[in-house]
């Protein structure tokens, strides 16, 4: 394989890497708000509760009642939607951590792969520097047999 091929290879390993990289802070991210919104209703729909306690205690009107229980199930609703995005958000998160482990791992045995295609290339040149001294040590004493 020609070193501009293995080269694009390499680079294009990196960017699929950095790319699947990007996606996962996305990913994180979708995952934080989507956590953070949910708790933000939970605790919405805690407070309604108990400021329904404090109505019943205090005698409010059945239509008050109504109204309250009716928000509480629209709350309750929000919140099973919002525990459903929250669980795909966190499967997309899981897809693109795979994504980016697979895209590491590739860009890692491209780089073993450049790695010893080097060291390969560096014995190569030792080796033929090698038989040049040797070539010319040969020749220096070939030369020196001729003298005598």
């Amino acid at each position: 394989m020609s070193d501009t091929i293995f080269s694009l290879l390499v680079e294009l390993a990196e960017k699929e890497r950095n790319t699947t990289s990007k996606r996962l802070a996305n990913a994180n991210a979708g995952v934080t708000a989507a956590r953070a919104q949910l708790d933000m209703l939970e605790r919405y729909r805690t407070d309604y509760q108990d400021r329904l306690r404090n109505r019943q205690t205090t005698a409010a009107g059945a239509e008050s009642l109504r109204n309250f229980n009716a928000f509480i199930l629209k709350l309750d609703s929000a919140i099973t939607q919002q525990k459903h995005e929250l669980e795909l958000c966190e499967a997309r998160c899981r897809d693109v951590m795979e994504a980016e482990r697979l895209a590491q791992r590739k860009l890692l045995s491209f780089e073993t792969l450049r790695e010893r295609r080097s060291e390969e290339a560096r014995m190569l040149e030792q080796l033929s520097n090698r038989r040049l001294e040797d070539q010319a040590a040969a020749n220096s004493a070939r030369a020196n047999q001729h003298r005598w």
